[in-house]
C-alpha cells in the first residue's frame, strides 16, 4: 500500500523539536494501526498491539488518540479527499469520447484504491462491529453509488443507443470494487498499471452494452 500524506501544514511557523517529535509519534501510531487493522481486523486489534507495532508505550497511544475509533477517524480523514483521484475524475468528465471518459474513470479508480483502498476496507470491517462507524460507511457507500449513477448518465448522453442506467451503474460498481483491486493486485500480484489497463478495457467493453 502507498502511504497517504498526513503531514499538517503550520503556515510559516517552524515547528518546535517537541512538536516534530509528537508528529513523528502520531504518524508511527497511525501507520501501525493501519497495518494491523488491515491485517488482523479492526475488532481483533488492541491498542496494546498498536503500541507494540509502533514501538511506543500503550499509555502514549491513549494519550495521543484515546481510542481505536479515534485512530480510525483520523485514518478516514486522510482519504476524504485524494487529489490525484479527484483530478483524474474531473478530467475524465471533460473527455470528448466515451472511450476516453471510461479510460479516465479507470485511472481515477486506480488512483483511489492504490494509496487508500485498505483504509476503506478497514472502515467497512469496523462498521460490522461498531454501530457508530456504520452510519458513516453507509453514507460513503450512498455517495459512491450516486457518483457512479451520475457518471453513467453522462455517458448515456454521448451514446448513439440508449443504455439501461441502473444496469450499467451496477456493472461499473462491480468492476470498480476495492475487493477486485485487492484480489488482482494484492493476491495475483498484478501491477497497478495492469489493473488500470484491465479495468479500462472492461469498462469500455461492458458499459455501452448494458442495454
Amino acid at each position: 500500500m502507498r502511504p497517504v500524506n498526513s503531514d499538517r501544514q503550520t503556515g510559516g511557523t517552524r515547528p518546535t523539536l517537541r512538536q516534530e517529535r509528537a508528529a513523528v509519534t502520531r504518524r508511527r501510531i497511525l501507520d501501525a494501526a493501519r497495518r494491523l487493522f488491515f491485517r488482523d481486523g479492526y475488532a481483533a486489534t488492541t491498542l496494546k498491539a498498536v503500541a507494540e507495532e509502533a514501538g511506543v508505550a500503550v499509555q502514549t497511544v491513549y494519550a495521543v488518540f484515546g481510542s481505536k475509533a479515534a485512530i480510525l477517524a483520523e485514518l478516514r480523514s486522510l482519504v476524504v479527499s485524494l487529489p490525484e483521484a479527484d483530478s483524474a475524475l474531473r478530467e475524465a468528465m471533460r473527455e470528448p469520447t466515451v472511450e476516453r471518459r471510461l479510460a479516465g474513470f479507470a485511472r481515477s479508480i486506480r488512483q483511489r484504491w492504490e494509496p487508500a483502498g485498505d483504509i476503506v476496507k478497514v472502515n467497512e470491517d469496523a462498521a460490522r462491529v461498531d454501530p457508530a462507524i456504520r452510519a458513516g460507511v453507509e453514507t460513503a457507500r450512498d455517495r459512491r453509488q450516486a457518483g457512479i449513477a451520475s457518471f453513467v448518465r453522462a455517458i448515456q448522453e454521448d451514446l448513439a443507443v440508449g443504455i439501461d442506467v441502473a444496469r450499467a451503474a451496477a456493472v461499473v460498481d462491480a468492476l470498480t470494487l476495492y475487493d477486485v483491486y485487492a484480489q488482482l493486485v494484492g493476491f495475483h500480484a498484478w501491477s497497478p498499471d495492469a489493473y488500470e489497463a484491465w479495468l479500462r478495457d472492461q469498462l469500455i467493453s461492458s458499459v455501452p452494452r448494458a442495454i
